[in-house]
């Protein structure tokens, strides 16, 4: 009995371990993006393209880190890690780092919100709008789970705001997730076709 209540014990110290290293990590590399932002390096197509190439065999993971950070950070236009991802490596490596970047940053987005409630999704939307998305939410609770879906799906919705504001609402993880999953390769699946196309024609 006592032997397992140890490995139970050192179970979860390592696993509190894991989360703390991989929580300074994920900090580290937050703040050094947010610095190369204030910097310019993510201000235009070229900008962008010019640093992820600079890391070498190493930029999908930067761009995949990249595409994170960008639903995290939301002043970070939305198509332009999914264009230079498609110039860089092409339709499918494009694609497979955009999509992966961005539905982990969606799903951080909807765990933070979850987590720091109210006041925090508030600062970051601006208190009128975030006013202005729950009246909207309160007249059309029950089809919200459509309306994530479809905006998500269709380009130039906020639907990074969309991620933090759904931490609100009574969707679970599970269905945050299918929404997700489901809604958002369309777009990105356009983005790398289209750019991955011209960039192999210039």
């Amino acid at each position: 009995m006592e032997e397992n209540e140890k490995t139970v014990s050192t179970g979860k110290r390592v696993k509190t371990w894991l989360t703390a290293v991989f929580a300074i990590g994920f900090i580290a590399m937050t703040v050094f993006f947010v610095y190369e932002y204030s910097q310019g390096r993510f201000k235009s197509e070229e900008n962008l393209q010019e640093y992820i190439a600079s890391y070498g065999i190493y930029g999908p993971l930067i761009l995949t880190f990249f595409q994170c950070i960008k639903v995290v950070y939301t002043v970070i236009p939305g198509a332009l890690g999914c264009i230079v991802g498609a110039t860089l490596f092409g339709t499918v490596k494009g694609f497979i780092c955009s999509y992966i970047g961005i539905c982990t940053g969606s799903l951080l987005a909807f765990t933070l919100s979850r987590k720091f409630g109210v006041s925090f999704v508030s600062s970051l939307m601006g208190e009128k709008h975030y006013n202005k998305c729950i009246k909207w939410l309160n007249r059309n609770r029950k089809n919200y789970s459509v309306f994530l879906w479809v905006a998500i799906t269709f380009p130039f919705s906020p639907d990074d705001f969309l991620c933090y504001f759904s931490g609100l609402t009574h969707l679970s993880y599970k269905k945050f997730l299918i929404i997700l999953l489901t809604s958002k390769p369309w777009t990105i699946l356009a983005y790398s076709i289209i750019f991955g196309y011209l960039g192999k024609s210039v």
